[in-house]
């Protein structure tokens, strides 16, 4: 009996059909649970990977990305590990915004709608107001940035991403105070990875 053509849910990912029963197997990256389900394994966190040791070992969905040090292009300048400012007092610096954060994370499986990524300002100033936009990534219109307060908002995803695939969003909080006419803005750039499987 090939039980495997019963049904489609036996197994999470593959179900082979063996004389009086059958078994379940997951991908290269994934664990067989005791529940047919298949479960991530975290390279980075048992040391099987093979990032260097300038390199900062990011788990994903069924494997794994070697991150190299953020590197800031100029005018800017690195002021921590993934945080990079362009110094006000740089001509060069007038019309770009005043700091990059790098930040990864992995969206496989998610449903949609799902809220994925919170951004807020950290200081809030008399005459100040916040905007809140995606600056550039969004080609495929997958993402949209949802106000969520005076100072906040929320990455939004709107449509499911098919994988293997890697994104890079460029978040923009944009600073206007109109007491002191001045406006700024700084920049979440957020690397997206989404697995092949949706599990």
């Amino acid at each position: 009996m090939d039980e495997c053509s019963f049904s489609e849910f036996l197994c999470q990912h593959e179900c082979v059909n063996q004389p009086g029963s059958y078994y379940c197997f997951c991908p290269a990256g994934y664990v067989l649970l005791d529940d047919t389900r298949c479960q991530d394994i975290n390279e980075c966190e048992i040391g099987n990977h093979t990032c260097t040791l300038q390199q900062t070992c990011f788990n994903t969905q069924g494997g794994f990305k070697c991150l190299n040090p953020v590197r800031c292009e100029e005018p800017y300048i690195l002021i921590s590990e993934n945080h990079c400012m362009c110094p006000a007092e740089n001509p060069g610096c007038r019309d770009q915004p005043f700091t990059i954060l790098y930040r990864d994370m992995d969206v496989s499986g998610r449903t949609v709608p799902s809220d994925i990524f919170q951004m807020q300002a950290t200081s809030r100033y008399p005459g100040a107001y916040y905007i809140f936009q995606i600056k550039s990534g969004n080609e495929g219109r997958e993402f949209y940035m949802r106000q969520t307060g005076p100072i906040s908002a929320t990455l939004v995803m709107t449509r499911p991403l098919k994988g293997p695939r890697e994104m890079e969003l460029d978040l923009e909080m944009v600073t206007v105070n109109t007491v002191i006419n001045f406006r700024g803005s700084s920049v979440i750039r957020l690397r997206i990875y989404v697995s092949q499987y949706p599990f």
